[in-house]
């Protein structure tokens, strides 16, 4: 039989029996070859060979006696053969990368160990997604998975994004964590992590004798974070255990989608794209106890657009909804990423300032997002089909904790003084809350 080397976008395009993938996975191919993504095509090619192999349409082959590194697959009523050539294992430093390609297509996993496995979902089933407990109980409940099903001392999902300062649940080594998520297809594995000169350090200090790291992506290829595995003993883990490993990261990306699914669903503004009144409760409280036990100060600020009705009035109701999505960006580009922006109600935004912050720096943010919007080229079409240049403005009320208030509805009702002071014309101004007698007016800024 002639061999005639293709590409992976050949392959995909006239090789693969595609027709036998479920419809969200022939999109996701699809997306691929019109995106002509080198690195994404391979990624998306050897998903859908795993998943036809799953699904009986692709049949594994026993390895050719050449000793080589190649992988071959057998279409379902064909005779063609279909042959990967697969980089080998490379080792460095006493890390060795697999190739998810290589390992056993079928590993044996006992009746618990898949059950903890298909019970990860759990916490997002029976309790309410926009809590931290609910958070904390999915990510337990992918460790004690992980544990059972390959046996490990410890099993720890870490997310893209890295972990606010002071967290002690952080990746081994960041070299490593940026490997595991660059490389999606690789198994990363140290057998003795204390013989490797980057990993010894913080493996001794947890009692790692044995690590393992593996990339968690989306079903869009989109990186959610990486797994790490780790082992009091070395070389504990054998070739299937590495492809349980990869199950388990692969399950993981779609619990923990599904779940950042579920929490826009519930969290996010939709006409605007910030978070919504039920993220904000939420995060006030975090926020409020967070500086409350580092002894420090955080801010809440209250912008209301100005005038707002004059643009229902003027130019209809969808050019409102146009001043309030701008406004909302605008002012989620103001601040810093780990502030929260969020739509209280109407035409009012409500903006945590997290601690540490002094009121000096409140203000200069105050200032500098009442600027912005000032500034902001705005277009609205109004009901005459025109396209109308406007100016909008926003005037806001600040207050601090633990300074101005002992509490979440305190620190809102002051915060509102504040603003209904700043609402007085000329509006367009920033106004912070001073403590005073009863009746007292805030002072401006």
């Amino acid at each position: 039989m002639k061999r005639q080397p293709i590409t992976f976008q050949e392959l995909l395009e006239r090789v693969l029996p595609l027709e036998e993938l479920p419809p969200a996975d022939r999109l996701r191919v699809l997306r691929a070859l019109r995106n002509g993504v080198s690195g994404e095509l391979e990624r998306v090619a050897l998903q859908a060979i795993e998943q036809l192999e799953a699904r009986g349409a692709l049949r594994r082959l026993p390895p050719g006696a050449n000793g080589d590194r190649s992988v071959r697959f057998q279409p379902r009523d064909t005779l063609e053969v279909i042959t990967l050539q697969l980089p080998g294992r490379r080792q460095e430093d006493g890390i060795i990368a697999v190739p998810r390609a290589q390992l056993p297509s079928r590993a044996a996993a006992g009746l618990d160990q898949v059950r903890r496995l298909l019970r990860l979902e759990d916490p997002l089933l029976n309790s309410d997604p926009r809590t931290d407990e609910t958070r904390g109980s999915l990510l337990d409940q992918l460790g004690f998975a992980g544990r059972e099903l390959l046996g490990a001392s410890q099993v720890h999902f870490f997310p893209v994004e890295p972990p606010p300062a002071g967290q002690a649940d952080r990746p081994l080594d960041p070299d490593l964590a940026r490997e595991a998520i660059a490389h999606p297809n690789l198994i990363f594995y140290s057998p003795d992590a204390w013989a490797s000169r980057r990993l010894e350090v913080a493996a001794r200090r947890h009692g790692a004798r044995a690590v393992l790291a593996v990339g968690v992506i989306s079903s869009e290829g989109t990186p959610l974070g990486h797994l790490e595995v780790w082992h009091a003993k070395p070389e504990p883990f054998g070739s299937e255990d590495l492809a349980r490993a990869a199950l388990l990261a692969e399950y993981s990306g779609g619990v923990l989608e599904r779940a950042a699914r579920i929490e826009k669903l519930v969290y996010i503004d939709t006409l605007t794209g910030v978070y919504n009144r039920s993220y904000f409760d939420l995060q006030a409280r975090n926020e409020m106890a967070r500086a409350g036990r580092e002894q420090a100060s955080m801010a809440l600020c209250i912008a209301d657009i100005d005038d707002f009705k004059s643009f229902n009035t003027a130019f209809g109701y969808e050019a409102g909804n146009q001043v309030l999505a701008q406004v909302a960006q605008s002012l989620r580009r103001g601040v810093r990423p780990f502030d929260t922006v969020a739509r209280w109600g109407g035409e009012e935004f409500a903006v945590l300032l997290t601690s540490p912050v002094h009121a000096e720096d409140v203000l200069a943010i105050c200032e500098r997002l009442r600027s912005a919007v000032e500034r902001m080229p705005l277009q609205l079409e109004g009901l005459d089909r025109q396209s109308h240049r406007v100016g909008v403005t926003v005037s806001l009320g600040v207050a601090l904790f633990p300074e101005h208030a002992a509490d979440a509805p305190d620190l809102w009702r002051v915060a509102n003084q504040a603003l209904l002071e700043a609402k007085r014309p000329p509006k367009n101004r920033v106004v912070f809350h001073t403590p005073g007698r009863p009746g007292e007016p805030a002072s401006q800024r």
